[in-house]
C-alpha cells in the first residue's frame, strides 16, 4: 500500500502540478492501490484558501488509513525520541503519519525531505518517484 502524503496532495491539486501530481494522476487513472489519512487530509485542507468543498469530497474517496490504537501513538513517540537522539527535528504529525505507515506496512509518497531522514533511522520505506 502506498500512503500518500500531503506534499503530493497539494502537488497534485496546484494549477501546475509538478512529477509528484503527475504520479498520482498515472496512479488514479491505473486504478493502483492507495491510500492517505485523517491527519493528511486535514493538512491539505488547512492550506486552501478557495472553496474547499470539491477538495474535501475528493479527498474523501480514498481509503483511510488511521491509527488502530494507543499503540499507535507511543509508536509516534518512539521515532519521535529517536530522530531527537539522532538531532532530527520532526513535528509530531510527521512522527504519526510514520507511525500510521509503519503499522500498515505502507510506503510514504512524500516530497516532503523530513520522511527520508526519518528513513534513514527507522524502518520506514518512501516511494521512489
Amino acid at each position: 500500500m502506498i500512503l500518500v502524503d500531503s506534499s503530493v496532495w497539494i502537488d497534485f491539486f496546484s494549477s501546475y502540478p509538478g512529477r509528484a501530481g503527475a504520479e498520482l494522476r498515472r496512479m488514479i487513472a491505473e486504478a493502483e492501490p492507495f491510500a492517505t489519512a485523517g491527519i493528511i487530509a486535514a493538512e491539505v485542507l488547512q492550506g486552501l484558501t478557495r472553496d474547499v468543498s470539491p477538495i474535501q469530497r475528493y479527498l474523501s474517496q480514498w481509503e483511510m488509513l488511521e491509527p488502530r490504537g494507543f499503540a499507535t501513538y507511543c509508536e509516534a513517540a518512539v521515532v519521535f525520541r529517536l530522530a531527537r537522539a539522532k538531532g532530527i527535528t520532526l513535528t509530531t504529525i510527521d512522527a504519526l503519519i510514520t507511525a500510521i505507515a509503519l503499522e500498515y506496512g505502507a510506503i510514504v509518497f512524500t516530497l516532503d525531505k523530513d520522511f527520508g531522514r526519518i528513513a534513514r533511522i527507522t524502518r520506514l520505506s518512501l516511494y521512489a518517484l
